[in-house]
């Protein structure tokens, strides 16, 4: 088996406290997020869509997959929030998407947790074999 170092970066961010109309908007979402996405100078293979519940809070789902792995976010507008997450095996930061995704939505408050793909984490997760 070859030993490896790093593989990525995933970015988990939780934004709280954000108006539910900007949660309602797919096109608005989705071109913040492609824009962030090309701007940092990830390669999108394939934005497979974004879709909009009927039921709930008529919340969204949007996915975009990248040569350098995915992004993906979820809204719920009846709890003002959205969840992001993005993976990174290139050298493109997910960060600054992030950063562009926060100056979208306003939030009132976030979490956000950077994890290093292939590498053993000091805090978290249990390594087998």
């Amino acid at each position: 088996m070859k030993k490896f170092s790093i593989s990525g970066k995933h970015l988990f961010v939780d934004f709280f406290g954000v108006n539910p109309q900007k949660l309602r908007d797919r096109l608005g979402l989705m071109r913040v997020l492609c824009g962030a996405l090309k701007k940092e100078g990830f390669n999108i293979l394939r934005r497979t869509g974004s879709n909009q519940f009927k039921i709930g809070g008529k919340g969204i789902t949007g996915f975009v997959l990248l040569s350098e792995s995915h992004a993906a976010f979820h809204s719920y507008p009846e709890y003002g929030y959205l969840a992001l997450d993005i993976f990174s095996c290139g050298k493109p930061a997910p960060e600054s998407v992030a950063k562009a995704m926060e100056q979208f939505l306003l939030p009132k408050g976030k979490k956000e947790v950077l994890y290093y793909r292939g590498k053993p984490q000091k805090n978290g997760g249990t390594i087998h074999g």
